[in-house]
């Protein structure tokens, strides 16, 4: 090609970026903005010993069993509002923010390790005199979820995983629009600044099997709060963040009763990823649901409530 022509197409491809990025650039949320948006209610903050903040709700029972609730990537603690108005006053339900999302948001010192947000369950806990709960965690917060047990397994009755990641996976992943843009640099890239509604929407969309569960309100909360100055590239050093592909092979070391539940259509972490835990850990019970993707404790609110009802009163929360 001779190179007139190059220079020729590499200054339309720069315009053509340039075009892009004016129409579908989308600016950073405000904490202010977002607070009064998404903050409602029970929301409370915890200024943690770094500085950083902590964003978390206590509803339910005042008394009785404790049960903290973990979201998953690019989600916030608003996931588990369906589950935990089901559940009502028969425990104290507790759900967080994890660092680099929600209104919590990016921490100073940029670490999203596993560590890093199994210290920030630590801390709530201490913060709120909580000697002892049941984890329960969906997707990455399965995964923290089933690292605390293994870091301080006196400070952890029970666990309910709802496809927790961290197992060796057999079985292709379909995953969605947005982990697929994360999973390259110029995903990454191109996110960083250019976040258009619609890879959110389709990404959320992807799931789930019941698309009516994806109402407009939930793609506006995980846009503008994944918007929220900070967020974006809090989920970038997360996708970054090196991860121990042996990590699992400590399950066996958990002692405490766990219930998993997994959607069968799980499309990002898929059913078959069930058998190391149930192979694993050895105190287990194991619950499939049938047409339920990647969100059960949104898609299924009820079955998954009873669910945990029965687990706690049979086991122990």
């Amino acid at each position: 090609m001779p190179k007139t022509l190059l220079k020729r197409c590499i200054l339309a491809l720069v315009v053509v970026l340039g075009m892009l990025s004016a129409i579908f650039w989308a600016p950073d949320t405000s904490f202010d903005d977002m607070r009064v948006k998404y903050g409602y209610g029970a929301s409370q903050f915890l200024v943690l010993a770094s500085g950083d903040r902590l964003h978390y709700r206590d509803q339910g029972g005042s008394g009785g069993d404790v049960l903290i609730f973990i979201h998953g990537t690019s989600a916030s603690l608003h996931t588990w509002e369906p589950l935990i108005e089901r559940l009502g006053d028969r425990y104290r339900l507790i759900s967080l923010d994890l660092p680099g999302h929600g209104l919590t948001g990016a921490n100073a010192a940029r670490d999203y390790s596993r560590e890093a947000m199994v210290f920030a369950i630590w801390s709530l806990m201490d913060y709120l005199s909580i000697t002892a709960a049941t984890l329960v965690g969906n997707s990455l917060g399965g995964s923290v979820a089933w690292r605390a047990a293994l870091d301080r397994p006196e400070r952890v009755r029970s666990l309910v995983l709802l496809a927790p990641s961290g197992a060796p996976n057999t079985t292709a992943a379909k995953s969605n629009l947005g982990f697929k843009l994360l999973d390259t640099s110029l995903g990454q890239a191109v996110l960083k600044k250019i976040t258009p509604r619609a890879v959110v929407e389709t990404s959320l969309l992807q799931s789930v099997v019941s698309p009516h569960i994806i109402t407009e309100a939930m793609v506006d909360r995980y846009w503008e709060l994944l918007r929220l100055s900070g967020n974006r590239q809090a989920l970038i050093d997360l996708a970054n963040t090196p991860r121990d592909p042996h990590a699992w092979e400590k399950l066996s070391r958990i002692s405490v009763p766990s219930l998993v539940i997994w959607g069968e259509e799980d499309g990002l972490l898929p059913a078959t990823m069930a058998a190391t835990f149930d192979r694993e850990i050895n105190d287990i019970r194991s619950v499939m649901l049938k047409n339920i993707g990647h969100l059960p404790m949104e898609e299924a609110v009820n079955n998954v409530a009873d669910r945990i009802i029965a687990f706690c009163i049979a086991s122990g929360c």
